[in-house]
């Protein structure tokens, strides 16, 4: 399947197309309408070892809206938002995020850069701290449904860090490495309230108070 629109390179300014085919960033590109339009080599790469179970192009194939590829309605919010300042303003965002694995734990840092005349954005995905989970400390925790599974019947999973939500704790937050390895069906992504106020009440004034000026 294809990884970029025929006049993908053409959008290009101040990028080489051959650069971005051979950096070992994860970069995809979006159109003015944030649909997917470009996915270099490094990216497909970085969602098979993430997801191996479906091939991303078959999941999220060129022309997908990127709203459709993020989970968690605050998250989604919060991408949206910033891409469509990023157009609006022709400025670079750059934000950090968490995506850990089982066993490592990760931060990545992400630029979204503007296109030619305003047509799109490429976002570069650079990974900046990677440790093994027992150097950082982070407890890990078994998979018991019955101690997870809410009144709906799901497991509630912060769509950033990717802790789980306890039933009968709800304030309480825990790393379950076996629903980020095989994540169940029935998981509702969500925020928890640590994300919930980086994400969505610290940047949503920083959005703010950067517009105003």
């Amino acid at each position: 399947m294809k990884r970029f629109k025929k006049d993908f390179a053409s959008k290009l300014v101040g990028i080489d197309f051959e650069t971005l085919e051979k950096n070992n960033n994860s970069i995809f590109g979006l159109s003015k309408d944030l649909k997917l339009i470009y996915f270099n080599p490094s990216w497909i790469g970085f969602a098979e070892e993430n997801d191996p179970s479906e091939s991303l192009l078959k999941k999220h194939p060129l022309g997908t809206s990127i709203e459709k590829s993020i989970s968690g309605e605050e998250i989604k919010s919060f991408y949206i938002q910033n891409y469509k300042n990023v157009l609006k303003t022709g400025k670079v965002w750059r934000h950090e995020y968490e995506c850990s694995s089982p066993n490592e734990s990760r931060i990545y840092h992400q630029g979204a850069y503007p296109l030619k005349n305003g047509e799109g954005l490429i976002i570069i995905n650079t990974l900046v701290v990677k440790l093994s989970m027992d150097d950082v400390n982070r407890k890990s925790y078994k998979a018991n449904k019955k101690q997870y599974l809410d009144s709906n019947g799901f497991i509630n999973q912060c769509s950033n860090c990717r802790n789980s939500q306890r039933a009968n704790q709800p304030e309480v937050w825990d790393w379950v490495p076996a629903w980020i390895e095989d994540m169940p069906e029935n998981v509702s992504h969500t925020i928890c309230p640590t994300c919930f106020d980086y994400y969505w009440k610290y940047n949503s004034i920083k959005y703010t108070s950067s517009n105003k000026k």
